[in-house]
């Protein structure tokens, strides 16, 4: 489903992510950590299509999307969907609204129909009407969620989206975001805590200086098979 080969981006003379190259088969789960400024948003982003790589190519379904230079295919083009730490979402829009945003349905009752039932798998009803300025920070991310659930995609793509919530909300949204998940849906996510990882029963990529370090199972890198800082940097972010 996704290859990225060689990827890099050079910004100001430094390689923020530096010959990155992995797969994805469908529907895998895959969790990219590591400490802050070691790359991990600037390659979601280019594996988004937001950011055009310095060298190397993404690929995804098959297509060359981007490569040196060039966004070949973009963002809404690539059956890709996101969501971020920061709940943005459309003021002129209400909640279903919201979350019916990407939805390719042709009518608006579908589109409304479905929205609602990914905002219930979210924890959310009653939401027709509903100003997001009224949301609390945890219901926000909530309908964020809902909307990237919602889109007609392969693949979803959050960049900490757990990180402006408690730690109540946050192992709710774990628990509904890993059923949807296991309809078949693929995912990479950005998280700074190790047992999103174990939860969601995702592969590891580790990064650190804008490369990657380890990429496997969580298990595998805790008990030390690929080196010890990368094991230490996990059981560090479980205490």
């Amino acid at each position: 489903m996704l290859s990225v080969r060689s990827l890099s981006r050079v910004i100001a003379a430094r390689a923020v992510v530096s010959e990155v190259s992995f797969n994805m088969a469908p529907g895998e789960i895959l969790a990219i950590l590591g400490p802050s400024g070691s790359g991990k948003t600037s390659l979601l982003r280019m594996i988004a299509g937001f950011d055009a790589p310095t060298s190397g190519s993404v690929h995804l379904h098959g297509h060359e999307v981007s490569t040196a230079g060039k966004v070949r295919v973009a963002p809404e083009h690539r059956e890709v969907a996101l969501a971020f730490q920061d709940a943005t979402l459309f003021s002129h829009l209400d909640a279903v609204g919201n979350a019916a945003f990407a939805i390719r349905a042709v009518d608006k009752a579908t589109r409304q129909a479905r929205a609602r039932e990914v905002l219930r798998d979210m924890g959310l009803t009653a939401m027709d009407g509903r100003d997001v300025a009224t949301l609390s920070g945890g219901e926000a991310q909530r309908v964020s969620l809902a909307r990237a659930l919602a889109a007609d995609a392969k693949l979803l793509l959050l960049d900490e989206p757990f990180g402006n919530v408690d730690r109540l909300t946050r192992a709710d949204l774990l628990v509904r975001l890993k059923a949807r998940l296991a309809t078949g849906l693929g995912a990479i996510i950005i998280t700074h805590d190790p047992a999103d990882a174990v939860e969601l029963g995702a592969r590891v990529l580790l990064m650190r200086d804008g490369a990657v370090t380890a990429d496997g199972s969580h298990e595998a890198i805790a008990t030390g098979q690929m080196g010890e800082w990368e094991r230490s940097f996990l059981l560090a972010g479980n205490n």
